[in-house]
């Protein structure tokens, strides 16, 4: 399978799981991508790399460094990466937040992230979001 027929099939499969029509400037917001690069790819006119190609597999999948006969990216957030996407979204939504309140509230404090304190706000922020962390 060559990219345009790849991104066309994850094309559908994410207007599907949208549950309306959409078009691929709304594909392309959802990858973080332009449309412009993003129709560029979906023609065969270029293929994606750096940050691009980072956002597309953060949201589609690693499968897409295959595709483009690339090593597979080594990040260590791929595999949750991957599995994030596979949540509800409103679970994925839940989750966004707690994320992004407790990394800001770190930073804003001037905490270590490794420190004792950094972790216990952490688990505050991620309690009042509803997830519960233990061990």
């Amino acid at each position: 399978m060559n990219l345009q027929e790849w991104l066309e099939q994850k094309y559908l499969d994410w207007e599907r799981a949208q549950g309306a029509r959409q078009s691929y400037y709304n594909f392309a917001r959802y990858l973080d991508v332009s449309h412009t690069a993003l129709a560029q790819w979906m023609n065969g006119v270029n293929q994606p790399a750096g940050d691009d190609l980072a956002n597309i597999a953060g949201k589609l999948g690693s499968e897409i460094y295959t595709v483009l006969g690339l090593q597979p990216s080594r990040m260590p957030f791929q595999a949750v990466a991957d599995a994030y996407l596979s949540l509800p979204a409103a679970l994925r939504t839940r989750l966004d937040s707690a994320i992004t309140e407790a990394g800001q509230s770190v930073s804003q404090r001037r905490l270590n992230p490794e420190s004792e304190e950094a972790k216990r706000l952490a688990l505050k922020i991620f309690e009042k979001w509803g997830f519960r962390i233990t061990g």
